[in-house]
């Protein structure tokens, strides 16, 4: 298996780093904008127009033409969805809608439980029943308050929200481009695991079923396969030569014991190694390799070691570069007590976070050990400890779940 230049045990950086930008981002297609929520954005949404388009009325209520009344009421409501042909002098009031285009010449709007009118016919008139109104521009939305004509309103490489549809549908847009899918498939390697019951001596239950679908769609991934593979070398390498997925994560036979044949696997269908192992824990015998625009990720047996060490160090990142959107970003947070680390590799702990008068402190949890999901099931994100360890109120880099 050759590279022009693979990682041999790298950082927990680097290899966090390179996940990504070995990744080009995926081609796009377009959406209606209903469709739209929980994709990635392949290009900016520019608002089509001044946002809101007019200027328009935040109550209902009567648009005047001067600071002092009464004001004489004249025909021609402004209405939503209508625009009002009135122009106002100083004296006049007219009645108005939410959402109704402010006519010209209104100097404010009065909201109509602030107002009494009196008179009758030709001879109606308004008065303020509150001192605060009206005062220039009372209730009144200016045109392009919310966005010009060409703003960017969601930059690129947005995983879109509801939020983000309406927005985009408010400034005129009917459809967007999004990433298109990247497809997963997710090959589990061992004879000892139990899908379902209770497992027996030499058995372990499947931890990877329940959870990583999920997780590679949590990311952006589509998943179009899982797969229980046995522990042989011929099972293993017609797995990979016959996944046509963009990104084919297995977990196990990623170390060098006696039913470990991933490397031999890989190196037979011509994939190449990007990442061969990482200097962390837990998680040491990750691996990353690719054959054309396809991706391997190659994850340990124990759970807790494929969660964080390939799924958060090398899948979320891999993923994120794929759907055109940026690296995840690490944050700061000082620590509640000392954490260990080993003398020469990153470790990656399970942390409950808490806001101390607007300072983070991260507590690491209890049931750490690589076959454990326990203290990850309980956190609330993940603490990327120096070799070495640190010290109590130290600071630490931190990494938020994806969920």
């Amino acid at each position: 298996m050759t590279s022009e230049f693979p990682l041999i045990e790298p950082t927990w950086h680097i290899a966090h780093q390179t996940a990504h930008t070995v990744a080009a981002a995926l081609h796009s297609r377009r959406v209606p904008v209903a469709d739209g929520v929980g994709q990635v954005l392949a290009t900016d949404v520019r608002s089509l127009i001044d946002l809101p388009y007019d200027t328009t009325s935040a109550m209902d209520g009567w648009a005047v033409g001067g600071s002092q009344g009464p004001w004489r009421v004249v025909d021609g409501a402004a209405l939503a969805g209508h625009v009002s042909q009135v122009t106002l002098t100083p004296k006049d009031a007219v009645l108005i809608a939410t959402g109704g285009v402010v006519p010209s010449g209104t100097f404010g709007v009065i909201r109509r439980e602030f107002t009494e009118v009196f008179g009758d016919g030709a001879d109606s008139f308004v008065r303020a029943t509150h001192e605060s109104e009206p005062f220039a521009n009372s209730h009144v939305r200016p045109c392009g308050d919310e966005a010009r004509r060409d703003e960017i309103l969601v930059p690129a490489g947005t995983r879109l929200s509801p939020a983000h549809t309406a927005l985009a549908a408010m400034a005129g847009h009917d459809t967007l481009e999004v990433r298109c899918a990247a497809s997963c498939e997710i090959l589990v390697l061992g004879d000892e695991v139990l899908r379902s019951g209770i497992p027996r001596s030499g058995q372990v239950r499947d931890a990877f079923e329940p959870q990583f679908a999920a997780y590679a769609a949590l990311l952006g991934l589509e998943v179009s396969g899982f797969r229980f593979i046995p522990d042989t070398l011929e099972a293993t390498t017609q797995a990979l030569a016959t996944s046509s997925a963009r990104v084919v994560i297995s977990t196990g036979g990623t170390a060098a014991g006696p039913k470990d044949f991933l490397h031999t696997a890989l190196e037979t269908v011509g994939a190449q190694m990007v990442i061969d192992s990482i200097a962390m824990r837990p998680g040491h015998p990750n691996l990353l390799a690719r054959r054309g625009d396809q991706f391997f990720v190659g994850l340990p047996g124990n759970p807790l070691s494929a969660s964080l060490g390939g799924m958060l160090t090398l899948v979320r990142p891999l993923a994120c570069g794929l759907l055109g959107m940026e690296l995840p970003e690490l944050t700061s947070a000082l620590t509640s007590t000392s954490i260990k680390a080993p003398a020469h590799d990153t470790r990656l702990v399970p942390v409950t976070s808490q806001n101390r008068s607007g300072t983070f402190f991260v507590t690491e949890l209890p049931w750490l050990n690589s076959g454990m999901m326990r203290g990850l099931a309980n956190a609330d994100a993940v603490a990327v400890i120096p070799p070495g360890g640190v010290g109590e109120r130290e600071v630490v880099e931190v990494l938020a779940l994806a969920w």
